[in-house]
């Protein structure tokens, strides 16, 4: 390549086909207890300097409602935004939920509210190109401890404000190093906040109610995709192994990925590049 002269602009080409991902920050879709409850959308898109805005805008993708793990206390919502983003530029529209810390409103508030920003997307599909048959929830620790709740009770009554409520229908649900039974974490401080002030222990009725195999029957619902780090020492592994069996022995489709090595949280150790291919091949299957 020769050096342009001096004084000389260097040239590039535009790249005209990659996805835009563009974040609606802060977008209230509900107010509940005197606070308002927020959605960071991330929207998949054109290019609208080169296709103009409507036509960059125009494209109706699969929506992924993600409920951001935080022990179900104040969450960060900003905590998964690198790895989600790149989920987006697959082409899938991202929610990351806020809910009602377990501090302000304990068990069930934050699948209350997870059930209503799903709802909430649907009815606003069009605002954030989002194909509105085409939903699944996700969640990391115990956002994916509440994912599960509403994979496990989508159609029923139970743990639903309205109960003559339409279904989620959701599509899939990922889950990723999920807390998912209670009563085996009768240590855990927040788990105890979350219960209302109990441990597991003290009230393994509560506990049970709070898991999400209470809930599962075996009426058709979409697939469910496990991923948990081997060294895992917040929540211990086996509690994505267990709970594909009971999955499986309910008629449900579960696959489990185990990362080797990886521990808990949202790090690059556990996120990797193939995580987001796996996540990617499963949400169009």
């Amino acid at each position: 390549m020769s050096r342009p002269s001096a004084g000389a602009p260097r040239v590039l080409p535009a790249d005209r086909g990659r996805t835009n991902v563009f974040v609606h920050l802060g977008v209230v879709y509900r107010r509940v207890d005197g606070l308002d409850l927020h959605l960071q959308v991330i929207q998949p898109s054109g290019d609208a300097a080169m296709l103009g805005w409507e036509a960059a805008f125009s494209g109706r993708y699969p929506c992924l409602a993600f409920v951001q793990g935080s022990g179900w206390r104040r969450q960060d919502l900003g905590a998964g935004l690198a790895f989600l983003c790149r989920l987006a530029e697959r082409g899938h529209v991202v929610a990351v939920v806020e809910h009602r810390s377990s501090a302000v409103a304990p068990h069930p508030a934050q699948v209350h509210d997870a059930r209503a920003a799903v709802r909430w997307l649907r009815a606003h599909a069009e605002d954030y190109g989002i194909d509105p048959d085409r939903v699944a929830v996700s969640g990391d620790s115990s956002g994916g401890h509440v994912a599960l709740l509403l994979h496990a009770t989508d159609g029923a009554p139970a743990l639903d404000e309205d109960p003559d409520g339409a279904a989620l229908r959701l599509t899939h649900t990922v889950a990723f190093y999920p807390p998912t039974d209670l009563t085996r974490m009768d240590h855990e401080d927040a788990v105890r906040e979350l219960l209302g002030g109990v441990g597991p222990g003290e009230d393994p009725a509560a506990a049970r109610a709070a898991s999400p195999a209470t809930h599962l029957d075996r009426r058709p619902r979409g697939p469910v995709l496990l991923v948990h780090g081997s060294a895992d020492e917040v929540v211990p592994p086996e509690h994505s192994t267990g709970y594909a069996d009971v999955l499986r022995a309910a008629g449900q489709h579960c696959e489990v990925v185990m990362v080797e090595g990886a521990g808990h949280g949202i790090w690059p150790s556990l996120f990797t590049p193939e995580l987001i291919d796996v996540v990617d091949d499963f949400l169009r299957r």
